[in-house]
């Protein structure tokens, strides 16, 4: 299993103050945070956005995510893409959509695929990231969600909202047996300790989204076990 270095590690997570009851201080706290140990990216609900932009103007490293027909999935296509291209043009760096979970029960695979493409349109060149929600669905549909973004064209799977459950090692394994490293990986939902995100990294997890409390703490745990090695 690979050790991370806390700067390492540092760049594989996504903090995230993105719950229904996110206040504008859990906001400011992922802000300060993400300047303090060098986060890749901050993301919260829409309507936070502005604070996050202030707060991150002059820090150039730090991207800013937008979350599109979150936490669902269940908007129209019309919808999502005005969501897309609305944060895309406020200055988002990535985009993070939720899949269509409904249709993808229901066997509406062209409708979830075409839903994807036209996303991955609004927002390009910016890299999108679809969530397939991993906890909602069985094995096969994992499989066939994962190859469907794939086909969609976006540039992550990602696991989950963080609103529904945990990711685990057998979701992982799925996913990366259907799409392997021709996409990749972002898993969100139940990382809460150093040994889970770096057990997933070894298992090819390219990107983590975490919530601020769950990250300040393994960054710490990285970074108190640097200062004993």
């Amino acid at each position: 299993m690979s050790k991370l270095k806390s700067t390492e590690l540092a760049r594989l997570i996504d903090i995230s103050a993105v719950r229904a009851e996110s206040t504008l201080a859990e906001v400011n706290q992922i802000v300060e945070l993400a300047k303090q140990y060098n986060f890749i990216c901050v993301f919260s609900m829409p309507s936070m956005l502005p604070y996050v932009f202030s707060g991150l103007k002059e820090t150039k490293n730090v991207g800013i995510g937008g979350i599109v027909g979150f936490p669902s999935g269940g908007d129209s296509t019309e919808c999502k893409v005005w969501q897309a291209t609305d944060l895309k043009n406020k200055g988002c760096s990535e985009i993070d959509m939720v899949m269509n979970i409904g249709k993808l029960k229901s066997g509406l695979y062209d409708d979830v695929v075409e839903d994807i493409r036209c996303v991955k349109r609004a927002v390009s060149p910016l890299p999108l990231k679809v969530i397939i929600e991993v906890a909602l669905l069985s094995d096969e549909e994992i499989t066939k969600a994962s190859s469907l973004v794939l086909e969609g064209g976006a540039d992550f799977v990602k696991t989950g909202t963080g609103w529904a459950g945990a990711t685990d090692m057998h979701h992982i394994e799925i996913i990366k047996r259907t799409v392997g490293d021709r996409i990749k990986l972002k898993v969100a939902g139940g990382v809460r300790t150093l040994d889970t995100l770096e057990t997933m990294y070894s298992a090819g997890v390219s990107r983590f989204g975490i919530g601020y409390k769950s990250a300040l703490s393994i960054i710490q745990e990285c970074i108190n076990r640097e200062k004993h090695e």
